[in-house]
């Protein structure tokens, strides 16, 4: 028990005054600070624990009870500080990896480069090629091609950036919708390079283009969720998901050899960060905001 006890200076109680509850309080310090209050006054008071482990009481003196009740609202209301609500970082990954679809695009493509082994004319009728998709309508092409590989290690290198980014992305918006804007995004890069090859022949094979669009989703998703944040930030800091996603870009998908995609690789990214950046945006309208209190009142 805390008292907080002062012989009245204004006024004398009568013998046997009793004590009457004033109020409630979660810690001894605000406890105190009311009562501190009513001692201004000049009237007595004292604060004792509450039934609760966590919560106190204030009581005071019965005869001054109008006027400590309407003093205690006036410091009650002059008292008041604006709570500010700090916005709480989401839980990054809110959903499962999905690996099992991993497992299934994984000997997806394993067994496709062995039919193509067995079978070469595969390349010539399912690349992603301009003349075919445009020139001959052939619009299966964009898509059929991110299956095709040249050479186990082709294969090896989409395979293994393929997981990482697709678990990634999975984690982060949810598995079907994941894996349906990796395959999209990376079927529209194809797309896009053929439109501005064309009418060159232009032939491109691998996963390498959806890997990229991975990337690019996250990229973009990052961005989403940084602006998502009430604070002022440095341009350098909203943007530092992209920039890294262009790091990893010039990096892993760069033409370090004479045969590499870089068109389909750049605008198999710049797919995936539009989309990413969309479906952020979407998805952060329909998140609740977790938040926490600088003060209390």
């Amino acid at each position: 028990m805390s008292d907080l006890k002062q012989n009245p200076q204004t006024e004398t109680p009568p013998e046997n005054e009793e004590w009457v509850h004033v109020g409630n309080y979660p810690n001894l310090e605000q406890a105190n600070d009311h009562g501190l209050v009513i001692l201004a006054m000049g009237e007595a008071c004292r604060v004792t624990e509450g039934g609760k482990s966590d919560e106190y009481v204030l009581e005071a003196e019965l005869h001054p009870m109008e006027r400590v009740s309407a003093e205690l609202d006036a410091y009650g209301k002059d008292s008041k500080i604006p709570i500010r609500k700090k916005r709480q970082p989401d839980d990054k990954f809110q959903h499962t990896s999905g690996w099992w679809v991993c497992v299934f695009w994984v000997l997806a493509l394993m067994a496709i480069y062995i039919w193509q082994c067995d079978d070469p004319s595969l390349v010539e009728k399912a690349a992603s090629s301009s003349l075919g998709l445009i020139g001959g309508g052939e619009w299966w092409r964009p898509f059929t091609g991110l299956f095709l590989h040249a050479n186990v290690g082709h294969l090896v290198g989409n395979l293994v950036g393929g997981v990482i980014f697709a678990i990634l992305v999975a984690r982060t918006m949810g598995v079907l919708l994941g894996w349906s804007l990796i395959l999209a995004c990376g079927t529209l890069g194809n797309v896009i390079t053929s439109l501005i090859t064309y009418p060159d022949s232009f032939v491109s094979l691998g996963a390498s283009t959806a890997v990229f669009a991975a990337l690019g989703i996250l990229s973009g998703h990052g961005v989403a969720e940084t602006l998502r944040e009430n604070e002022p930030l440095p341009w350098l800091r909203i943007f530092a998901p992209v920039l890294a996603g262009v790091i990893m870009l010039g990096w892993l998908g760069g033409g370090h050899d004479p045969n590499t995609d870089v068109l389909g690789h750049v605008f198999g990214f710049g797919s995936g960060l539009v989309a990413g950046s969309l479906v952020g945006v979407l998805q952060g309208k329909h998140r609740p905001i977790k938040t926490t209190d600088d003060s209390f009142t």
